[in-house]
């Protein structure tokens, strides 16, 4: 049986540097591996199209077997991409990059890269730029949710993210909302997502950071506002918005309707910033996962 969900994109390794000075090097990273990780802690097991590089740690690529299905990795013959990701002590965060050749791994896999196999899963998460964008739709039969590439949403972008919407059949879109206003303006998050509707989008998870996120589904009428989960302390809030993409796409291939998706995917992240790096899955109790949902959907 082919995976359920597959995620797109490219293997980093993470340097993090934290506003006191410690460092946590060598640690897995990549926004694919993150929101498949944020998947994988709802007992799934992903599938993973991703381009790697030459030194990848032993322990990353081990990390990356024990909870997805791995057909779908390609190495390519240059030095694996590593990044210094260093933090400010109001949250911002700086990507350095470590070695010259930066750009088939911020392109990500390309459809060609596609395991036959994999052409049978249901749905698939895509962190892509607009031209990566086209040309994964064009070859992918099932459900797409998008998240664009931080790097393409940027101010005078606003036609060429029309046209995407468009021209392609994506079924979500998940900007978050420093990505949203640099293409639509400094507008509140109803008007954002109004914008984005407006432009084509079937359906939007707009991700807010500590607000949580605002969800629209333009054929159910659904629009609401699902809460961040609180924790006790933030490590690391490197791939937050990633798994909380990871888990909002599960519950949605599962059956859920958005906002009870984007509940899952607000859970995803939770455990997400409690980890330096990639959440590990097997650290997440599958009792305080369910605790987690439940207290947040009475909240919100």
């Amino acid at each position: 049986m082919p995976p359920l969900m597959v995620g797109i994109g490219a293997v980093f390794i993470d340097d993090i540097v934290l506003p006191t000075g410690q460092t946590y090097m060598g640690q897995l990273g990549g926004g694919v591996v993150h929101a498949l990780m944020g998947a994988a802690i709802w007992g799934e097991r992903p599938g993973i199209v991703a381009i790697t590089g030459q030194g990848l740690p032993d322990a990353a690529r081990q990390r990356l077997t024990r909870h997805l299905d791995t057909a779908g990795l390609h190495s390519l013959p240059i030095p694996q991409i590593r990044a210094w990701q260093i933090f400010e002590f109001d949250g911002t965060r700086r990507e350095l990059y470590r070695v010259r050749e930066t750009e088939p791994f911020t392109r990500g896999a390309g459809p060609d890269l596609l395991p036959p196999s994999y052409r049978g899963s249901r749905g698939f998460y895509l962190l892509q730029g607009f031209e990566g964008m086209r040309a994964w739709r064009a070859a992918l039969p099932g459900f797409v949710l998008w998240e664009p590439l931080q790097q393409a949403m940027i101010p005078g972008s606003r036609a060429a993210l029309r046209s995407v919407l468009q021209d392609c059949p994506i079924d979500v879109i998940s900007p978050n909302l420093a990505e949203a206003r640099a293409v639509y303006g400094d507008e509140p998050p109803e008007a954002l997502v109004n914008a984005l509707l407006e432009d084509g989008a079937s359906a939007v998870a707009l991700r807010m950071g500590a607000s949580g996120s605002l969800v629209a589904d333009r054929s159910t009428g659904i629009r609401q506002t699902v809460g961040a989960v609180s924790v006790r302390q933030i490590v690391d809030q490197t791939g937050a918005g990633n798994a909380y993409c990871g888990g909002l796409l599960l519950g949605l291939l599962r059956g859920r309707n958005l906002t009870e998706a984007a509940l899952m995917g607000a859970v995803s992240a939770s455990f997400c910033i409690e980890h330096i790096g990639v959440l590990d899955p097997g650290q997440v109790s599958p009792a305080e996962r369910d605790r987690r949902c439940q207290r947040l959907a009475s909240e919100s």
